[in-house]
C-alpha cells in the first residue's frame, strides 16, 4: 500500500511556479519524487488563486 505524503501550501507553490516558468513536467516529477498529475492539479489550484498562505 502506498503512503501518501502531505506537501505544504509553499512546497505546491514552489513546484507550480517552476511548471509555469517553463520547467518540464517530467523533470519537475522526477526531480521532487511526485507524480505529473498531482503537478498539474497543483497548477491548476494555484493559477486559481487557491494555494495562498
Amino acid at each position: 500500500m502506498t503512503k501518501h505524503r502531505s506537501h505544504s501550501a509553499a512546497f505546491k507553490r514552489q513546484v507550480a511556479e517552476e511548471f509555469i516558468a517553463n520547467e518540464r513536467l517530467h523533470a519537475l516529477s522526477k526531480r521532487h519524487d511526485i507524480s505529473r498529475q498531482l503537478i498539474r492539479i497543483w497548477v491548476g489550484k494555484f493559477e486559481a488563486g487557491a494555494l495562498e498562505i
